[in-house]
């Protein structure tokens, strides 16, 4: 008998809050908790704990569900394909990676790509055929996390340019990883898969945008850029580009429309934010989605993320409201 939704979301959000008694409490109540598909606490699908736990980065409450017998394998039908190990390697979580590895947490081709082992990968190809999967609705070649991988993939049919649910195509997916996806880029476009300014941006390549500015000065002002550049806190970035006429107030295309000083309230950037305000973002312009200011967000953030810095960040915009 499948449990409610109602008890299963109420204890999702006691592990994505990181309250470990509440969490304790239930699970010594209801032990089949720890392995149930429920919604999840912050945002869409249908994980299960431990993807709520990796997540949020809570080692006690991943310990306290391994400890009551979770899969380290995951349900992940229901969550885009995306298993706990899959979370912790994305999350740079090399403690909760390795631990899941330890316990015997399968690695798939989805899990081999973004381990970059690429001879498992060329393992898990070998009949040549691509497996009928599509995480986030998109294309797996957004996974690939070496040039070898990239070739494969291509090579077997994968798509260069299919976007997910979210409006992200392959070489998009691979910006966001910051340095590490650096050289993935340059790989797809020497494979000529076309990369554009916002792409850039998020690696923090100067030296390219600098030259596309000079091709076309529009670029320095285009909202997507001055996002990218916040997005993965790129600040020396993000002052060439106000200099150049960058819009502080800018605002994702996508997403809740939020505004950057959101995003870096988000990340608990505080210097981010402190250079966006000086340079008169609006610390009371609100997202499209929830209707919350830069200061919402990173309270929001400080459960959802675990991250102790958006304290940090809600203090000072806190300060800049007062002002105001």
């Amino acid at each position: 008998m499948q449990l409610p939704d109602e008890i299963v979301g109420a204890f999702f959000r006691h592990v994505g809050a990181g309250r470990i008694d509440e969490a304790r409490a239930m699970l010594a109540a209801e032990p089949r908790l720890v392995n149930a598909v429920g919604p999840h606490p912050f945002w869409g699908g249908r994980p299960q704990a431990l993807h709520v736990a990796v997540e949020g980065g809570r080692r006690d409450l991943f310990d306290l569900l391994l400890e009551h017998g979770a899969d380290v394998s995951g349900n992940n039908d229901q969550y885009d394909h995306w298993s706990p190990l899959m979370i912790a390697i994305n999350r740079a979580n090399t403690e909760m990676c390795d631990e899941l590895l330890r316990r015997g947490a399968r690695i798939g081709l989805l899990e081999a790509l973004m381990l970059a082992d690429d001879a498992r990968v060329e393992e898990l190809l070998g009949a040549g055929k691509l497996p009928d999967i599509a995480p986030n609705g998109g294309s797996l070649l957004a996974f690939a996390r070496t040039p070898f991988a990239i070739d494969r993939l291509i090579a077997l049919g994968a798509s260069a340019d299919m976007k997910d649910r979210w409006g992200s195509t392959p070489i998009d997916a691979m910006s966001r990883l910051g340095k590490r996806g650096q050289p993935l880029v340059r790989h797809m476009i020497a494979r000529g898969v076309p990369a554009g300014p916002v792409e850039y941006a998020r690696l923090g390549d100067m030296e390219t945008l600098a030259r596309l500015v000079a091709e076309d000065a529009a670029v320095a002002r285009l909202d997507s850029v001055m996002m990218g550049a916040v997005d993965f806190e790129h600040h020396e970035l993000v002052e060439w580009l106000l200099e150049r006429g960058g819009n502080a107030n800018a605002r994702a295309q996508s997403q809740s429309r939020q505004t950057a000083l959101h995003s870096a309230a988000w990340n608990g950037d505080l210097r981010m934010v402190r250079l966006l305000v000086a340079a008169g973002a609006d610390s009371a312009a609100c997202d499209e989605q929830y209707n919350a200011t830069p200061l919402g967000w990173a309270e929001t953030s400080i459960e959802v993320s675990n991250n102790p810095k958006c304290a940090e960040v809600a203090a000072y915009l806190r300060g800049v409201s007062d002002d105001n």
